[in-house]
């Protein structure tokens, strides 16, 4: 296999473009995937993933043309070259329809999208091993007249925290796994730059190039920070690689970097026993300065002799979206009767600052089936440098 390396040529990003919808309307229909406009990431969130629920993917569609818009949305899992591990392709059918811009379609709508039992397991094994990779979700539309915004990535269990007054890179590689040469151009989009910022790539806007059938193409993005930038700075960053002719997307690789030191807040955790010897946990999570990490960032350590050793389980989303206040549950158990469990709530947020509050310690003693609440208030108690 043949591999083909940018040069090092440093470009500003001023010469990149901005995310974000035009001014006005595209002459037909033309669906997109909204950004969330706190972080200027894409709007996908996988808001579901545990043993006990199938995956669901949130993302938000949009029509940003003049006629009204039908697409279907489709998820996968990419690897960091872009081959496609899972998707829900042969799963049910989702489809979506949209006024025009002007009545309600640049607003959006926020779909939730089943995925499968293979994508669920897929995630589960990667974040267990730390492993990046990436989100796809694109619509399927065969009236869209631009095809360049319906498709977009998110990157898992990569660095995303930056400091003031240093520098970072971020590399990705793309192989055509196609038997054809491909004559693809190279863009890179970006959310609102922080001031300050420098934004750099390995290829030129709109550098042309043939990638030859198996052969891989290496290039690498490098964030320059400011000493005096601010907690909170951040950007989002999308190296595209479009079909030359037809302009269809065919690689995304996505990079958030943010400025944060801050950690995410738990509160309002309760817990209570059920009849089948299972203890329900709830929790509600923020994260003010830049979001919570999705999929396994919510987590519930517990123990069972008195923190000698411990099991974890991932908490599933209840009601939010990971760049506000939302709320998480988890069952852990069952446990024999007398049993005595303490346990945390350990949350992360995409920089990697974690925050942790403790329950417990509960002594399961199962209720009837009848019995009422689900939860009931616990005192909350904070780590010792915290």
């Amino acid at each position: 296999m043949r591999r083909m390396v940018f040069g090092t040529m440093m470009l500003l990003a001023t010469g990149f473009s901005v995310i974000g919808s035009a001014d006005s309307a595209s002459k037909g229909a033309d669906m997109a995937i909204g950004f969330d406009t706190k972080t200027g990431r894409p709007n996908a969130f996988i808001a579901w993933r545990n043993s006990q629920r199938i995956l669901e993917v949130e993302v938000e569609a949009r029509n940003l043309g003049d006629k009204q818009a039908t697409g279907r949305i489709f998820l996968a899992v990419l690897d960091e070259t872009g081959k496609k591990l899972a998707s829900n392709e042969d799963g049910a059918t989702q489809m979506v329809t949209l006024p025009p811009r002007d009545k309600g379609g640049a607003e959006g709508r926020i779909v939730q999208v089943k995925g499968t039992l293979a994508l669920n397991l897929l995630i589960d094994k990667l974040d267990r091993a730390n492993k990046p990779y990436l989100l796809k979700a694109w619509i399927a539309s065969p009236e869209d007249v631009n095809p360049a915004d319906n498709v977009m990535v998110k990157t898992f269990n990569v660095p995303s925290r930056a400091m003031a007054g240093a520098q970072y890179f971020r590399d990705y590689t793309y192989q055509n796994s196609s038997d054809q040469p491909i004559n693809i151009e190279w863009s890179l989009d970006t959310s609102v730059q922080p001031s300050g910022w420098q934004i750099s790539s390995s290829f030129k806007p709109n550098e042309r190039i043939t990638v030859k059938p198996g052969e891989f193409v290496h290039g690498f993005l490098k964030v320059v920070t400011p000493k005096d930038s601010k907690e909170g700075d951040h950007v989002d960053l999308r190296v595209v690689a479009r079909d030359a002719s037809s302009k269809k997307v065919l690689y995304n690789y996505e990079w958030f970097v943010v400025n944060d030191s801050t950690p995410p807040n738990i509160k309002d955790v309760s817990q209570n026993v059920n009849s089948a010897s299972e203890i329900e946990l709830a929790a509600t999570v923020d994260d003010a300065t830049s979001m919570l990490k999705e999929a396994s960032g919510i987590r519930a350590e517990y123990s069972t002799d008195n923190g000698v050793t411990f099991s974890s389980r991932v908490m599933a989303y209840s009601a939010g979206n990971f760049v506000g206040p939302t709320s998480f549950t988890a069952d852990i158990g069952p446990f024999a009767p007398g049993t005595t469990v303490v346990g945390r709530i350990v949350a992360s947020d995409i920089a990697g600052n974690t925050d942790e509050r403790s329950f417990g310690p509960v002594k399961v003693v199962p209720k009837p089936s009848a019995a009422a609440p689900r939860s009931s208030k616990v005192k909350l108690t904070q780590r010792d440098g915290k």
